[in-house]
């Protein structure tokens, strides 16, 4: 932040009033980083995504991987695979937003550094890296939504082609399969797979995924070639920021900070995937041991 021209650093504060803090500014905390080994040439990292929690405080991510252990220990090899993917994918995606992030605060300092006027654009070669990053996050959720389709499929006995979302929608909407679609969760992925729904994130996230991964990559898009720097200033503080606006003609978010954008739809994937873990196949209880 800058207080009358001189940067300051914010005291110590509790998390709770740093997200009020962050939402008064139009920001949202999205996750925790602990960083480890130092000392050392290799850090270890643990993210933490602040959505989705259990009852438990579990994240979702690690919930789908304690259904693969019980679904491995039944025998049940293909469903232990597919949860394990989905663990793996969820958990990728939050880890690549993060790395978005680190980028976004990257640029920020350079951009203080030099002294960047308020409403300017600006790129520079590291940008590619921030592009590449939110690749990676559409690349992940996508691969989680397709093994969620998938285990859905094989929990109802689908054909083993029926591996994707897209066939796992094909196959569920035939005739002779309707008495399926009163599922929860199918009924729930036919709803936001909608794009007539007003909520139809996870239609927009394939239209992402297809748009950015097999039409042209973000970077080709005339806006994710400039980032925009720019400040807030509340109660005589101005605190500085920067975005990378999605094209002003996007279908679902024109306009919108691409990070924004992507945070929220990994959030509404795990809200998906955390709420479908009361209609596994098998319990997200953790494996114990047990001697005599």
């Amino acid at each position: 932040m800058i207080v009358g021209g001189t940067k300051r650093l914010l005291k110590p504060l509790p998390i709770a009033s740093i997200a009020d803090l962050a939402q008064t500014l139009g920001a949202e905390l999205f996750g925790s980083d602990e960083i480890s080994g130092l000392e050392g040439p290799l850090l270890s990292r643990h993210w933490t995504p602040f959505d989705g929690l259990g009852k438990d405080r579990r994240q979702p991510a690690d919930q789908w991987l304690s259904i693969a252990s019980n679904a491995e220990l039944a025998g049940d090899k293909r469903y232990a695979e597919l949860a394990d993917h989905i663990s793996f994918s969820l958990r990728a995606a939050g880890i690549r937003l993060r790395d978005a992030s680190d980028h976004y605060r990257a640029q920020l300092i350079a951009a203080i550094q030099v002294k960047q006027k308020p409403g300017n654009l600006f790129s520079n070669i590291p940008l590619s890296d921030l592009q590449l990053a939110f690749h990676s996050v559409l690349s992940e959720l996508a691969s989680a939504r397709d093994y969620f389709a998938a285990l859905l499929a094989c929990q109802m006995g689908a054909p083993a082609k029926i591996d994707a979302m897209n066939r796992f929608k094909d196959w569920v909407m035939k005739s002779s399969n309707a008495h399926l679609q009163s599922d929860p969760m199918v009924a729930e992925i036919i709803k936001i797979d909608d794009m007539t729904n007003k909520n139809s994130w996870l239609y927009d996230l394939t239209e992402y995924r297809n748009e950015f991964l097999h039409r042209r990559p973000l970077g080709a898009m005339e806006s994710a070639r400039w980032l925009r720097y720019d400040v807030y200033e509340r109660e005589g503080i101005i605190y500085p920021f920067i975005e990378m606006p999605l094209s002003p003609r996007d279908s679902s978010a024109p306009g919108q900070d691409a990070l924004r954008r992507f945070v929220y739809l990994h959030r509404r994937m795990t809200m998906l995937l955390r709420d479908a873990i009361t209609h596994a196949r098998y319990s997200d209880t953790l494996p114990s041991l047990e001697s005599s």
